[in-house]
């Protein structure tokens, strides 16, 4: 019996699971148990929408039940606690699971650098987080009741939060960033300047090269020892991978990912696979690490299915060959900005094809009249 276990159902994870059951289900012998916290899929990518009311938490969650009907993919929902590489086991709570082929789908979570008072942060890193946020926002209430928001760090969730904020609460909003400007790991000069000049419009403020030293019920202190007051602190400046990643004893780099070969497999741990944001995926020609993206887990995706084949049927595996076509960024409703395949799309433009992409990895997983009725909702 092969018993192949993934564990986390983001978009890698879901991903592998669905094609793989999709190439196995007419061999014999082939277990497969896919294991996440949620009895539900969350676009996570959305959840900034959340924080605003511009969406509801059920507008961008689906059901496993639903996702995994007439799939032979069996769903425990549990959270993920270990994982021994040398017995083959993985801990759940709840108990232990073997398995013959492991991947290890586990995202990522903040961390804070050591910053003291990072217990009074609030995080955008799930759904529940985004609702947390959410209620704190509405529990301070409005704009007239001077409402600071604070958010730590200027890159994609930053900016896409700050954004939102500030275009549909009217907040007073203000962005800290380490570097010389937003977006930084973006490296496009020219988008980080527009996102700055539209959301300055917005009347979001940006401090830049400034850091955060200290974080305390109602006030920010920086790296120069200024303080800021502050009604709500959103921390955005960072991510590393799952705990469970780099305690598990794989080989890790930056961010605590896991570092793996041309088959996406662990180093030194044959069968044992990383996708998505745990793992550390580096262009073959560059030497560059890729972005955390989604783009970049599917393509893992599907190339780890593909390689799980390979290893039951004794066939041949391709090596994964990362490519980033580009990201769109999307600050508050009404504008985007980003490349897409190369071409640069801006404005109302931006947001449609944004909303299309996204469409056609609802289509993917849930089929048809998910992807309509996610259409319909409020971009």
């Amino acid at each position: 019996m092969q018993q192949i276990i993934v564990l986390g159902a983001g978009y890698g994870g879901l991903m592998t699971a669905l094609q793989l059951e999709e190439k196995v289900r007419n061999l014999k012998d082939v277990n497969i148990i896919l294991v996440d916290r949620n009895d539900f899929h969350q676009y996570i990518h959305l959840s900034y929408e959340i924080v605003t009311g511009v969406k509801k938490a059920d507008d961008i969650t689906i059901p496993m039940k639903e996702l995994l009907e007439k799939r032979k993919i069996q769903f425990l929902q549990a959270t993920v606690e270990g994982i021994d590489l040398v017995h083959k086991t993985v801990k759940i709570s709840g108990g232990d699971l073997w398995y013959t082929k492991l991947v290890i789908a586990l995202g990522s979570e903040p961390t804070f650098f050591n910053i003291k008072g990072a217990e009074n942060a609030y995080c955008v890193c799930s759904v529940e987080s985004a609702v947390k946020i959410k209620n704190k926002l509405k529990e301070l209430g409005g704009p007239e009741q001077n409402v600071k928001v604070i958010v730590g760090g200027g890159g994609f969730t930053g900016v896409e939060l700050a954004g939102e904020i500030a275009d549909e609460m009217k907040c007073c909003v203000t962005i800290i960033e380490g570097s010389n400007m937003l977006l930084p790991t973006w490296g496009i000069p020219e988008f980080s300047s527009k996102v700055t000049e539209v959301l300055e419009e917005m009347g979001a403020k940006i401090e830049l090269n400034k850091r955060v030293a200290e974080i305390k019920s109602d006030t920010v202190v920086l790296n120069d020892g200024a303080q800021m007051d502050c009604s709500i602190f959103i921390w955005t400046g960072g991510v590393q991978a799952s705990r469970v990643v780099f305690e598990s004893g794989l080989k890790t780099g930056k961010g605590k990912r896991a570092v793996i070969n041309e088959y996406c497999e662990a180093l030194d741990f044959p069968g044992v696979y990383v996708v998505g944001d745990c793992a550390l995926v580096v262009d073959p020609e560059t030497k560059e690490i890729m972005p955390q993206c989604i783009e970049i887990a599917l393509q893992q995706a599907d190339s780890v299915s593909k390689s799980l084949i390979a290893d039951l049927t004794d066939g041949k595996r391709e090596v994964f060959i990362p490519k980033f076509s580009g990201l769109i960024l999307a600050v508050g409703e009404r504008y985007g900005i980003g490349k897409v395949a190369g071409v640069k799309v801006e404005g109302k433009l931006a947001l449609m094809v944004k909303k299309v992409i996204h469409l056609h990895y609802v289509y993917k997983i849930a089929g048809i009249t998910e992807a309509l009725e996610c259409g319909m909702l409020k971009s």
